[in-house]
């Protein structure tokens, strides 16, 4: 039995909220200290020990009667309460308001802001590639995408695509090219290039892809070269025993040597180029552990003729129906408790990452770009005096928008991410509203509103269409698992991001100085 001091309080709390405390904050700590995360500011607190349980009872059993069960004495509890009572008075904490609907555009306003600008188109070039790397996507037996096929897309939908660009464009454009391996159908992607720049001689016009590397000859390099401003980034899994082990052409070969020919050509040609940069992304199969990331990072270094501004982004297999056994990998069920409690299982190549920034100067190399995207996520995050009223869906951008994506068909989706999704359009008919509305804003609104509003993590969270929707639509159950995954680990990087303050505070310095483009 609590005094009638603390109990006074507890109803004071008690009548905040009936019930959903989960939503409105999450308690998390770094190796020295308790935090408090609060969802409608965006405002994070230091907590002693008390009020860290305190808060951590309310979130957790949306019972503020359950406090006085907690074994502290009358006086801890009583002291704790009134900070907290004072945070909910000063500082609006605990008081994000029950979200009824997601902060969109109106249907009416989707055809101008699309027509207003599009930022980027990509082209599916080819649906071939010379390679069969044993995690792809693209394999036969890989449900929910697209198998590899001999489809090429040809000048007439290129030309038609870009045509529709034209007329709905702004200053500057990002012209991407996708595969398969874009560079199988390169006389295509150099037409699409000239005649872009013919016919949008007024926009600023950069030019990227993706590539395997084998097939960069010393012509396609001195042609990107020649660009005003050209981005390729780099698909290099490793040194040659992991390289030569996933990283397999359609004979079973391994493609190191090419690849590594292929970026030395890109390289020497880029040299004094800079408006033209190189990137790497790097993916990295399970089982997972430091030694296997140490050997990648060692690895990248030991190419000391890299450009010194090289990202190198490490990234995990999109896993779908992959016959790991096969593969020779042995893996073992994970429970979802183990998965949200345990930082090496949750998100290894973080935990690598966030162990080497601790130790360098400073936040560089691969550990960067494993981190950054995450860690400024939280550094950047709105922060206000008054809880805000509203929820953006998430990570989800404006489709047709920010990037058009276009078949080899000429079919349009939102993105490259999404092989197998609502389509929003084609080269005859533009960009349909009604579409995009239906699927991109109705749908998930529906399907997501009540797990979202619900959520502490909403306005953290990166969670974008590509990694939750199928041919006919929005799948709830991959979305929610994908939500417990992206739940884990912002409130890791909110661990990550308060421990670097503690421990080394001028790294911080780094995200102020960070340029997002």
């Amino acid at each position: 039995m609590v005094s009638p001091n603390v109990d006074k309080k507890i109803s004071i709390l008690g009548n905040m909220h009936k019930s959903d405390w989960e939503r409105l904050g999450t308690v998390f700590e770094t190796k020295n200290n308790k935090y408090f995360y609060d969802t409608g500011t965006g405002k994070v607190f230091l907590c002693d020990v008390v009020e860290s349980e305190i808060l951590e009872s309310l979130l957790t059993s949306s019972d503020p009667a359950a406090i006085a069960q907690l074994d502290f004495t009358d006086a801890e509890l009583e002291s704790a309460l009134n900070t907290i009572l004072a945070l909910v008075e000063q500082e609006k904490i605990l008081q994000a308001p029950s979200f009824q609907e997601f902060i969109t555009p109106k249907k009416s306003e989707l055809p101008g802001i699309i027509s207003g600008g599009i930022e980027q188109v990509i082209l599916e070039l080819t649906e071939n590639c010379n390679l069969r790397c044993k995690y792809c996507i693209y394999q036969e037996d890989n449900t929910g995408y697209r198998s590899f096929s001999k489809k090429d897309m040809d000048w007439e939908t290129a030309k038609k695509a870009l045509d529709y660009i034209s007329r709905n464009v702004g200053e500057s454009l990002a012209l991407t090219f996708y595969g398969g391996e874009p560079l199988i159908n390169f006389e295509l992607m150099r037409q699409c290039i000239e005649y872009s720049k013919d016919i949008m001689s007024e926009v600023s016009i950069s030019v990227s892809f993706t590539t395997n590397l084998t097939l960069v000859t010393d012509e396609i390099a001195e042609y990107l070269a020649s660009l005003e401003k050209c981005s390729v980034l780099c698909s290099l899994d490793g040194p040659k025993n992991i390289q030569d082990y996933y990283r397999v052409t359609v004979g079973g070969n391994g493609s190191f040597n090419r690849a590594m020919k292929g970026l030395r050509r890109l390289v020497e040609a880029f040299q004094d180029k800079p408006d033209h940069s190189l990137g790497i992304n790097s993916v990295v199969c399970p089982p997972y552990s430091i030694e296997k990331i140490d050997e990648l990072n060692d690895f990248f270094k030991s190419l000391d003729w890299l450009p010194p501004d090289t990202n190198i982004n490490c990234s995990y297999v999109d896993q779908g129906d992959i016959d790991w056994e096969q593969m020779g990998v042995v893996r073992r069920e994970i429970s979802f408790e183990e998965f949200y409690d345990s930082e090496e299982v949750a998100d290894p190549l973080g935990v690598w990452a966030f162990s080497t920034i601790d130790k360098d100067t400073g936040i560089t190399g691969m550990a960067k770009d494993i981190s950054q995207t995450k860690l400024m996520r939280i550094h950047n995050r709105v922060i206000t005096d008054e809880p805000l009223l509203g929820i953006h869906m998430n990570g989800c951008c404006i489709p047709g928008q920010r990037r058009l994506y276009v078949t080899t068909e000429g079919d349009f989706k939102v993105c490259e991410r999404m092989s197998n999704s609502p389509y929003i359009g084609d080269i005859e008919r533009g960009i349909d509203i009604e579409a995009v509305y239906r699927s991109y804003y109705e749908e998930y609104s529906n399907k997501s509103l009540q797990h979202c509003a619900n959520c502490w993590a909403v306005r953290l969270c990166g969670i974008c269409f590509a990694t939750c929707y199928q041919t006919d639509g929005l799948d709830e159950n991959k979305k929610m698992n994908t939500c417990y995954a992206e739940k884990a680990i912002t409130k890791f990087y909110l661990q990550r991001y308060h421990q670097l303050i503690e421990d080394t505070p001028e790294k911080i310095q780094y995200f102020n100085e960070m340029i997002i483009s």
